[in-house]
């Protein structure tokens, strides 16, 4: 027979809640940034439609900035870890561009917010994606046939613009669809 004490009870019992409060948070921030923009945004508005109180959101965040960040900075670490260094370029997009669509309302209210700049967000994701990536200088040479820095914008620019079109139209087609379109913009099985 297992035997809790009082203290250790609560705690049991808050992990959950614990885990349901961010994601409470998370999916009222996204209902929010659709209808106003961020700076507008109360912590009064947030709690309400997060269902929490504001005792529990200070619990978890000092102020909405914080929120924010660490949201972003969450993310970009779920998308990071799907980077698989040796794993064919096709997969490693595949995996990102899925999560992307799994968390899509999250994401497309984002792009959307004027407090961060999504294409700068996209741009920095992939430029670390390619720092993973071997031999990446030498690819974007070879495919674009011009100086690293302009073929490097134009790689960029262009993975860039599908997610964001993506997005934009709501991610209805499959991430297989968009992550050939990414990949048909170089010869990227010769990148493994």
């Amino acid at each position: 027979m297992l035997i809790c004490s009082n203290r250790n009870r609560r705690n049991l019992m808050a992990r959950p809640r614990h885990t349901t409060t961010k994601i409470d948070l998370r999916n009222a921030l996204s209902q929010l940034l659709l209808q106003q923009n961020f700076e507008s945004i109360t912590i009064r508005e947030l709690t309400e439609k997060a269902g929490i109180n504001r005792g529990t959101f200070y619990l978890h965040y000092v102020d909405k900035y914080d929120m924010f960040e660490q949201m972003k900075t969450e993310l970009v670490q779920e998308l990071d870890s799907l980077f698989v260094e040796g794993s064919p370029v096709k997969v490693n997009f595949l995996n990102v561009l899925t999560r992307i669509k799994e968390n899509y309302d999250f994401i497309y209210a984002l792009s959307q917010s004027s407090y961060l700049d999504f294409r700068k967000f996209v741009r920095g994701f992939t430029l670390h994606a390619l720092d993973d990536t071997p031999n990446a200088k030498e690819h974007i040479i070879a495919d674009f046939q011009v100086p690293y820095k302009y073929g490097l914008e134009i790689f960029i620019a262009t993975i860039e613009s599908v997610i964001v079109t993506w997005l934009e139209s709501g991610a209805k087609e499959d991430p297989i669809e968009i992550a050939t379109i990414i990949l048909s913009i170089s010869d990227f099985t010769s990148w493994n």
